[in-house]
């Protein structure tokens, strides 16, 4: 059979466009590969972002269970890992501190006292406790605390900043000492 065309012009043409084909397939394959690895990266720093905000309340939450930020703001937890008012975390339960949370000497932001009209003395021990009998005011006052705490994921530099606030029920003798002014 003899065949119209030359196969010598069309050897070349063919070569040319399965080249360009490859090479649009690798560019697929690269660019698809590069955004798979930044989507992960994105989704491991909100993880380690999580893990420290999660750490942070954790330390929050365990500073606020014990009255001692009344007493000492200074050092808020029985047992710190470095310094006072810092706690570590081991996430991965490798043995090593993964994520470690500074805690700011919480501060008393206000304080305000409560009127014997206000206490439920029937049903609150710790109310009755507080009832003054001739005076406008009892002997007990409602104070808030402020608590700032800062996680940082000391593997990936993943830092977190946590304010939370907290009423407590406080005595007016405690006030001076507990809440200055």
């Amino acid at each position: 059979m003899n065949y119209p065309h030359n196969q010598a012009t069309q050897g070349g043409f063919v070569l040319v466009i399965a080249l360009i084909m490859l090479l649009a397939v690798t560019l697929l394959v690269v660019t698809g590969s590069n955004l798979a690895q930044s989507n992960l990266k994105v989704v491991q720093n909100l993880e380690s972002r999580d893990m420290a905000r999660s750490a942070a309340l954790s330390a929050i939450e365990e500073a606020v269970s014990s009255a001692r930020f009344t007493t000492s703001p200074e050092a808020i937890f029985s047992v710190s890992c470095e310094q006072d008012n810092q706690k570590c975390y081991d996430v991965n339960g490798d043995g090593i501190d993964d994520i470690t949370v500074q805690v700011a000497p919480p501060r008393c932001v206000n304080v305000t006292p409560i009127p014997n009209s206000q206490l439920d003395v029937f049903n609150s021990p710790a109310q009755a406790s507080c009832f003054l009998p001739p005076a406008i005011y009892s002997m007990c006052a409602n104070s808030v605390w402020e608590f700032t705490a800062t996680a940082t994921d000391d593997s990936t530099g993943a830092e977190v900043a946590v304010r939370q606030g907290v009423s407590v029920l406080t005595t007016l003798n405690a006030i001076d000492t507990a809440c200055p002014t």
